[in-house]
């Protein structure tokens, strides 16, 4: 099963299989967070969506992109 990772530090979207443990290629943060988003619903989406997906994850958390 795919499953859809966000990184809390970044909002970088990442998805994988059989590994609970995901870190972020992009800014190495050791621990990404497991999405709500279903691999179909993340494959639907157009690379805006995406943006803007992770943009209003790291907002509603209380997160700045590149802080």
């Amino acid at each position: 099963m795919m499953r859809v990772y966000i990184c809390p530090e970044c909002g970088w979207i990442r998805t994988v299989s059989r590994r609970k443990n995901v870190e972020c290629y992009k800014c190495n943060c050791k621990q990404m967070t497991s999405s709500k988003l279903t691999y179909v619903e993340y494959a639907q989406m157009d690379e805006q969506k995406r943006r803007d997906y992770a943009e209003s994850w790291l907002y509603i958390h209380n997160r700045k992109k590149g802080s």
